[in-house]
C-alpha cells in the first residue's frame, strides 16, 4: 500500500507547480540559510540557546527501544490540543514511546511542564533533505502525526519513501491557505496524497480537499481535538488575592490579543473605567503594550515585573505563560483576540467553559461554527470597533449571564469525537 502511494506520488511530479519543484530542489541546499535564520532568531530571543542543535537532530537523547510515535505541533494552540491525545496514548499502551516536536519557544515550554514517562520533546527539525533524512534515520518513527496546517513537503516525502504511516489531525486552513490550495490544486493534491489519513475540523476544509481531488477515503470530518481539552486550571489563592486588591472594581479581559487590537481595547477602556487585563497572544509583546497603554494615560503594570496588583493600576498586562485559566476565572466578560485583525479568532470554548461572556470581532474563521453557536445561545456578541466594544461592555456589566450559561451546558460538555477518531487511527496503524 505504501509503495503504491509512493509510486502514485511520483507520477504526479510532472503536474506539480514549478514552485513546489523548486522547493524540493532548494531543500538540498538550504541548510546554511536555515542556520543563519536560526542564529538571528537566537539573537532576537526567539530561540533557546540550550536547544539550538535539536533542529539539526541532536543525539543527546538516545532513541528508546520499542515503537515510537512522532507527534508534531507548531505553536501554543496546537500544542495544547495534543495534550489530551498524548495522555490517552500513554494510558492506552504504556510500552509506546512518544516523540513530540514543536516549532516555537513558548510551545516547548508548555511541553517541558507536562512531559510524562516515555515522552520526549525535541525542537522541530528543519525541512531540508539532509536534516529530514538524519531525523528519520535517528528516531525511526513507526508513525508520524501532524496537527492543523503544519505540512512539510520534504519530510513528508522522506517518510513516504520509508513507508512510515503519516497522518494529518485537526486539519484546518485559513482563507489564504484555501485559496493557495485551489490555485495550486495539482501540487496540493500531491502533498496531501502523502498522508494515509486526514482528519478535518470543519466543512470548508473538507469540501476544498475533495474539490482538488484528495481521495474521500483518506478524509474524515471529526471536529477539533481542542474540544476534548479540560477546563483551564488556575490557582484560587492567587485569584482571591487579586480580587481583594481590586477592591470591588469592575474587571474585564482582553485575551490573546494581536498587534492592532490592543489600541482598540485601550480606547474602549477609556470609556468604561475599572481594570483592564490584557493577556497578549505573544507574551514578548508585553512591554510594547505597556508603553502604548502609558502613552494613552493609563497607570500600567506588567505581571512579569510586579505580580501583585497595585492599588493605582488601571491596565494590567498578563505577560506570563500558562495562566489563562486564572484570567478567565477572574472576569465575567472577555474580548477574544485575533478577531479584530485577520488572525481568525482564538478558541472561545476556553472562556465559555469558565462561564465568561465572549466579545469578538468579525474575523472568526478559525472556529466559525463555535462562535456562531455561542452567539446563538446568548453568551457571545460580535463587535466592530472600540465604540461598539465599549457599548457592549456597558450593557453586559448590568446583565446577569447565569441564565445564558445554564443553556449552554450541553454545548460545553466535552466532545471527544476527534480524540476518539485519532486514537482509533493510531491503534490500527501502530
Amino acid at each position: 500500500m505504501h509503495l503504491k502511494l509512493f509510486n502514485d506520488g511520483y507520477n504526479l511530479v510532472k503536474k506539480i507547480s514549478f514552485s513546489l519543484r523548486l522547493y524540493f530542489f532548494l531543500s538540498f541546499v538550504l541548510d546554511p540559510v536555515y542556520l543563519v535564520y536560526q542564529l538571528i532568531s537566537l539573537l532576537r530571543g526567539k530561540e533557546n540557546p540550550k536547544r539550538f542543535w535539536e533542529r539539526w537532530v541532536s543525539k543527546q537523547i538516545k532513541r528508546p527501544s520499542g515503537k515510537l510515535i512522532w507527534l508534531h505541533a507548531v505553536s501554543v494552540g496546537e500544542t495544547l490540543s495534543l495534550l489530551p491525545l498524548i495522555e490517552k496514548i500513554a494510558e492506552d499502551n504504556p510500552e509506546i514511546n512518544i516523540l513530540i516536536t514543536s516549532t516555537t519557544k513558548t510551545s516547548a515550554q508548555i511541553f517541558e511542564k507536562s512531559l510524562k514517562k516515555r515522552v520526549i520533546h525535541q525542537m522541530a527539525p528543519h525541512d531540508t533533505f539532509f536534516v529530514s533524512k538524519r531525523f528519520i534515520k535517528y528516531w525511526r518513527p513507526d508513525l508520524a502525526v501532524r496537527v492543523e496546517s503544519e505540512i512539510w513537503p520534504r519530510i513528508l516525502l522522506e517518510l513516504n519513501k520509508k513507508t512510515v504511516p503519516s497522518f494529518l489531525f485537526n486539519a484546518r486552513f485559513s482563507k489564504k491557505s484555501l485559496e493557495k490550495i485551489e490555485n495550486q490544486a495539482d501540487s496540493a493534491q500531491f502533498i496531501f496524497s502523502l498522508f494515509n489519513e486526514i482528519h478535518v475540523q470543519e466543512n470548508k476544509t473538507l469540501e476544498k480537499l475533495i474539490d482538488i481531488g484528495v481521495s474521500i477515503e483518506k478524509l474524515a470530518l471529526t471536529g477539533s481535538l481542542k474540544d476534548s481539552a479540560k477546563k483551564l486550571v488556575f490557582d484560587e489563592h492567587i485569584m482571591k488575592q487579586f480580587l481583594e486588591a481590586a477592591a470591588k472594581q469592575k474587571i474585564w479581559l482582553a485575551a490573546c490579543t494581536h498587534s492592532g487590537e490592543d489600541e482598540i481595547v485601550l480606547k474602549a477602556h477609556k470609556k468604561i473605567g475599572g481594570i483592564l487585563l490584557i493577556a497578549p497572544r505573544h507574551i514578548e509583546r508585553g512591554k510594547h503594550i505597556a508603553n502604548l497603554s502609558r502613552a494613552m494615560g493609563f497607570t500600567t503594570q506588567l505581571r512579569s515585573e510586579v505580580p501583585e496588583l497595585q492599588k493605582e493600576t488601571v491596565v494590567y498586562i498578563a505577560d506570563t505563560m500558562g495562566e489563562m485559566g486564572l484570567w478567565y476565572s477572574m472576569v465575567s466578560i472577555a474580548f477574544i483576540g485575533g478577531s479584530l485583525v485577520e488572525k481568525g479568532g482564538h478558541n472561545p470554548v476556553e472562556a465559555a467553559q469558565l462561564e465568561t461572556f465572549i466579545l469578538h470581532g468579525p474575523f472568526t474563521y478559525n472556529a466559525e461554527e463555535k462562535y456562531y453557536q455561542l452567539n446563538s445561545l446568548g453568551v457571545g456578541v460580535q463587535i466592530e470597533n472600540a465604540d461598539t466594544l465599549a457599548d457592549e461592555l456597558k450593557i453586559l456589566r448590568k446583565k446577569d449571564s447565569n441564565k445564558e450559561f445554564k443553556r449552554v451546558k450541553g454545548f460545553l460538555q466535552q466532545n471527544d469525537t476527534a480524540l476518539i477518531s485519532a486514537l482509533d487511527t493510531i491503534r490500527l496503524a501502530i
